[in-house]
């Protein structure tokens, strides 16, 4: 890194990671048992609430992304493209997938299973694991989307994020309250590829870090957030209860409420975490944990199914209470895990 703006720069955004992992944690701790639960009970709206307020992290890391290879001070070429971020995306993904696979075949009677259903089972892996093809798939297009939005005028950016903002988000959250057949139908027909999917994330992280939202609009975002966060728990078991199942289309990623909360979020880091004065010894213990997040968020799914068989889980305790202490735990226990395989010699970073 260059100058010390620059090394406070990475310190806000590892400090952003972190929280961003941890909230991924929170979600799955939350969801462990929000099938199984009685959508009437206090402890599964207990769990659907903790669910609606931690649903940002996925978007705040590609915000992040965004925010990191966009700019032209990122040295990015086609080769180190390949050969470096979307190979150890690669590496990763069939790695895990493969142990988890591993994972399920302890279950297996194999007098009973193929070789097929092994293979099966290591290729399929783990719904969490989707995010690494995602991010994968975005930094493919690094190429064309550095080369605009480096030459970009400024309302040009704002015009992409406005269709982003109203193909997806909004579309999103009309969809998740109202999924009529004839709505659905009007919504499809506006339907741009380009604009609806992580890449207006991708983006937006580059706008908010770089080109800057304005400051009279800054207290707006930061106090949206509260009753966004309200609303996602409100409408979250609202709508499920409606239903008579678990949904949580309202605040997924593309919900308006959570782009209300991951909008202030990463304002907020940029804007103001990013002016603090941090010591060397906190930049070097930020740095290192940040380093251990990918890790945290490739084999924190497994350490939960490990650990549920011999009673260590959310409902442990009160899951008003049960719920954080179980993120917290299986957070730290994970993050050292990380951290110990990144020590691996050259392929520690293709590990985690």
């Amino acid at each position: 890194m260059g100058n010390k703006s620059e090394e406070k720069r990475k310190v806000h955004y590892d400090l952003l990671r972190i929280i961003a992992a941890f909230s991924v944690v929170m979600l799955h701790s939350s969801a462990q048992f929000w099938y199984s639960l009685d959508i009437n009970s206090t402890e599964w709206l207990v769990a659907n609430s903790y669910d609606a307020l931690f649903r940002f992290g996925v978007p705040v890391f590609v915000m992040l992304s965004g925010a990191l290879f966009l700019p032209k001070q990122y040295d990015l070429s086609i080769k180190r493209l390949y050969t470096h971020n979307i190979l150890r995306m690669a590496i990763i993904f069939v790695l895990w997938s493969g142990l988890y696979g591993l994972l399920d075949c302890i279950h297996f009677d194999f007098t009973q299973v193929s070789w097929k259903d092994v293979a099966k089972e290591m290729i399929l892996g783990r719904y969490h694991l989707w995010f690494l093809p995602m991010i994968a798939g975005i930094y493919m297009l690094l190429p064309i989307l550095r080369t605009w939005v480096q030459n970009a005028e400024r309302r040009n950016l704002e015009y992409f994020l406005s269709l982003f903002f109203v193909l997806q988000i909004l579309c999103w959250t009309i969809r998740s309250i109202d999924s009529s057949v004839y709505l659905n139908h009007v919504l499809d027909t506006l339907q741009v590829d380009l604009v609806c999917g992580y890449v207006g994330y991708f983006v937006l992280g580059y706008y908010v870090s770089y080109v800057k939202i304005p400051k009279k609009y800054h207290k707006i975002i930061y106090f949206s957030a509260f009753p966004a966060a309200v609303l996602n728990i409100v409408l979250g078991n609202y709508l499920s209860i409606r239903a008579g199942a678990p949904k949580a289309d309202i605040y997924d990623s593309y919900g308006l409420f959570t782009f209300c909360i991951v909008l202030a979020c990463f304002l907020f880091f940029t804007e103001v975490m990013g002016r603090i004065h941090y010591s060397e010894k906190a930049e070097r213990l930020i740095g290192e944990v940040s380093k251990g997040t990918l890790g945290v968020y490739v084999m924190h799914v497994g350490m939960m199914e490990i650990l549920e068989p011999y009673g260590i889980h959310s409902m442990m305790l009160p899951n008003i209470v049960g719920i954080p202490v179980y993120a917290v735990l299986c957070f730290a226990v994970c993050l050292l895990v990380a951290l110990i395989l990144r020590k691996v010699p050259f392929l520690g970073k293709y590990i985690c």
